[in-house]
């Protein structure tokens, strides 16, 4: 196994020693879906990171941020989920080796003798995970691949994928105020969904000012993206939402582990500051 696939592994199994757990559903390759869960209440905020694999630099960030916010009382809940795409993280670290199922190791084979490995950023079928949500489908400016591919495959039709489908229902069920998306890079936060549900325009200013002047990212009006995680969440369920992508533009995927106290002061407190918002 690749050291930063085992290191990640064991600081998600130490984690769970500690700190309240679910496992919310199944990747496609069969590995569990973890939710860390902190603070009580009504008021609940949903994060996740590592949707796209070769952003996993998200994935040891919010890790950290759960050990940060165990030392607080919160107001309200956050369900915090580190890593939503274990299956394209390990294709990343470690190619197709690893995988069982013969036909799915064969199909990532062949996408990574077209690619580079470590710019990988769809899951195990090939698909990019965050353009696979139906929220305008298929309509991204770049999101027009129609074979499994890295990057940018929409899938064979909405919500396709075993990851997709865990993460809406996990959303449905605990209906949360707010929901964060952490990819990489960019120092800038995307908020807003042409379309978008009515009631998550009143209050959409009013918390991306907080992650603004808590992260110090630039805003960033959403536009021929589609697909995502946070448009679904914006289009579909009514809840508002944000993309954060953290590292600074000259950086090249996949951002080392070098860069990650950076990352996770510029992010430590922004959760704490949204659940104060009133």
């Amino acid at each position: 196994m690749n050291k930063i696939y085992s290191l990640l592994m064991e600081q998600i199994e130490e984690l769970k020693k500690t700190t309240k757990y679910f496992i919310y559903g199944k990747s496609e390759l069969g590995e569990d879906l973890v939710a860390f869960e902190l603070g009580e209440g009504d008021k609940t905020i949903l994060v996740q990171g590592s949707i796209h694999a070769r952003e996993y630099i998200n994935s040891f960030l919010l890790i950290s941020i759960i050990k940060y916010l165990k030392n607080f009382t919160l107001n309200g809940r956050a369900i915090i989920i580190p890593l939503s795409n274990p299956d394209g993280v390990r294709i990343c670290l470690e190619g197709a080796d690893f995988i069982e199922n013969k036909e799915k190791r064969e199909l990532v084979k062949s996408i990574l003798s077209n690619s580079n490995q470590k710019l990988y950023k769809a899951n195990a079928n090939g698909v990019d995970l965050n353009v696979n949500f139906d929220a305008k489908w298929g309509e991204g400016a770049s999101n027009t691949k129609i074979s499994p591919s890295s990057e940018n495959y929409i899938g064979p039709y909405p919500n396709s994928e075993s990851e997709v489908k865990a993460l809406i229902d996990l959303t449905i069920k605990e209906s949360p105020f707010l929901t964060l998306s952490y990819h990489s890079k960019g120092n800038v936060v995307y908020y807003g969904f042409e379309g978008q549900k009515e009631n998550t325009l009143l209050y959409q200013k009013k918390y991306l000012d907080v992650i603004v002047s808590t992260t110090n990212y630039t805003p960033i009006y959403t536009r021929n993206s589609t697909g995502g995680y946070k448009d679904y969440c914006l289009y579909v369920l009514g809840i508002l939402s944000f993309t954060i992508e953290t590292g600074k533009d000259y950086l090249s995927h996949p951002i080392g582990l070098e860069n990650l106290d950076t990352i996770f002061n510029e992010n430590k407190d922004l959760i704490i500051n949204l659940l104060k918002v009133k």
